[in-house]
């Protein structure tokens, strides 16, 4: 993991060789770079157990979430993210001119509108539509998707009402203009 001082806190990048072992080592021997503002850069594919400690020494040391970069940073300047410690409840609506971070559940009936990307660190049940304004990179990361409906960009999926394979953390994103999901690993 490689850690850079940012005009307001710190940058955490993770890359594949990355593992939860060195978060825990991190963590043992200074803390206090979990204890201020954190970003999260995503270089490579990282598991949803390495994601899932790094989020626990943050909030162990008193630290903020503020923003996960994916590793496909878009070309045009991110508006503003949104990261929310709680779940988000049938009939509210949730807009960025940015990504959305959900650390917690999205029940149905609620919805998350966003010009980036949509991370839910926990169940997503509500409609999710990432990339609103023709962002064709965006993407909707969760822990489980249960969502009736995911837009990305133009594109828009409904769901068959399989569950799929739930132990896995998932990932939505656009490929050849229709809405693809795969499990996280």
């Amino acid at each position: 993991m490689k850690i850079k001082g940012i005009r307001n806190g710190m940058m955490l990048s993770l890359e594949a060789a990355d593992t939860v072992e060195v978060i825990e080592n991190i963590s043992e021997i200074n803390d206090e770079v979990f204890a201020s503002k954190v970003s999260i850069e995503l270089l490579d594919k990282i598991s949803w157990p390495i994601i899932e400690k790094l989020i626990s020494c943050i909030k162990e040391a008193n630290g903020e979430l503020v923003e996960i970069k994916p590793s496909k940073i878009a070309t045009k300047p991110r508006g503003e993210t949104i990261v929310l410690e709680r779940t988000i409840r049938s009939g509210a609506i949730i807009e960025s001119t940015g990504s959305i971070i959900i650390l917690g559940d999205v029940n149905s009936g609620a919805e998350l509108i966003a010009e980036d990307d949509i991370f839910v660190i926990g169940t997503l049940r509500g409609l999710a539509h990432a990339g609103v304004n023709g962002n064709t990179k965006a993407t909707v990361w969760s822990k489980q998707i249960l969502s009736p409906q995911l837009r990305i960009a133009d594109a828009v999926a409904q769901a068959d009402g399989s569950q799929g394979d739930t132990s896995q953390a998932e990932i939505a994103f656009l490929h050849e203009g229709q809405i693809a999901i795969k499990a996280w690993k």
